[in-house]
């Protein structure tokens, strides 16, 4: 029997994988890319558990996600609960936006400066965020016209294309990150005790309202309040490219902030970093009796060094407001004018 693609119906695929019903739940289709179900998930009856205008967003998101993996086979086995989530979480891209984002994976597909390139509209639309062949036709004419890619035939300009001087100009004004953003992104400790220090002070900094003014002028993202089936670095990235400067709280020394800092900075974000009072500097722990904790042992007996790290040596120049638990109050409005002041 004759498999084709759950959500673009191609008749093509490959590499085909059944479960234990004979029902496939993993395959390599030419247009979404690796297709790869959990196999509660797989069923004869999929195909028509969704909206054509669904299964086409379920389509652009897997070729998407395939392309950012460098075409590798993905770890996570999507469930219902995620096919389901990837069509609530999904927002279209406008004309302009589809454009930008044409070019952008056209200069990626582009080994070098005037490379020509082809492009099926019948098995790439998905990667370009478009419901079928004729859109991606109409939006690689718009860029014809607009000047930003060279086509030897306007009637075809899927053949043989490559970007023009003007292109590589607009490139460079789509990758400043974030324009025309309203975002900012926060890098904390996820942890209880940081919960009232951003729900008191660092997200009410964040989304003031000007005076008059009647929405908030930014808006605080943080990463464990983002819904998303992707991976989790993966979404990171893409929230810190999404935004327009970064609040990055430095209490724990944890690792992973100093990594999004880093990132965001080597993007040309403005980064505003903040701190506990208690963790700007080196301490060695105490126990509840006032006594040094300098050691402990692991299995094997040997000696483990402890400390209460302080703000890393690399970032501990960098100028930061210090704050108090107790004092919730004066962090916010010292964080709301450090914003003001610095983010136009």
């Amino acid at each position: 029997m004759g498999h084709k693609c759950y959500f673009c119906d191609n008749p093509d695929i490959k590499d085909v994988k059944t479960g234990y019903r004979g029902i496939p739940d993993y395959y390599n289709c030419p247009r979404c890319g690796i297709v790869n179900l959990h196999m509660d998930t797989a069923d004869d009856m999929l195909s028509e558990r969704f909206r054509e205008k669904d299964k086409q967003i379920i389509s652009i998101w897997i070729r998407n996600e395939y392309e950012k993996s460098n075409r590798k086979k993905p770890s996570k086995r999507l469930t219902l609960e995620d096919l389901d989530k990837i069509i609530k979480q999904y927002s279209p891209l406008n004309p302009l936006e589809k454009m930008d984002n044409a070019l952008l994976i056209i200069e990626k597909a582009s080994g070098y400066v005037g490379q020509q390139i082809n492009i099926s509209y019948g098995l790439d639309y998905p990667y370009y965020h478009c419901f079928g062949g004729g859109e991606l036709h109409s939006i690689l004419s718009l860029l014809s016209q607009e000047g930003l890619i060279k086509v030897p035939d306007q009637a075809n300009p899927h053949n043989h294309l490559s970007i023009s001087a003007k292109g590589y100009q607009k490139l460079s004004e789509i990758k400043k990150p974030g324009k025309d953003s309203r975002q900012c992104f926060v890098a904390m400790w996820f942890t209880t005790e940081m919960s009232e220090a951003y729900d008191k002070a660092i997200r009410p900094a964040i989304e003031f309202i000007e005076e008059g003014g009647t929405s908030p002028r930014f808006e605080a993202v943080k990463i464990d309040n983002v819904e998303h089936v992707n991976d989790i670095n993966d979404e990171i990235i893409a929230q810190i490219r999404r935004s327009r400067f970064m609040i990055c709280d430095l209490t724990g020394y944890r690792g992973g902030v100093y990594f999004e800092a880093g990132f965001a900075y080597g993007l040309g974000l403005d980064v505003i970093y903040t701190c506990r009072e208690d963790w700007t500097k080196e301490e060695i722990l105490k126990d509840n009796d006032g006594n040094e904790i300098k050691t402990l042992r692991d299995k094997n007996n040997n000696e483990i060094q402890i400390k209460k790290e302080g703000v890393h040596f690399d970032l501990a120049h960098r100028n930061r407001i210090e704050w108090s638990p107790d004092d919730l109050e004066d962090f916010r409005i010292k964080l709301q004018n450090r914003i003001r002041a610095v983010i136009f």
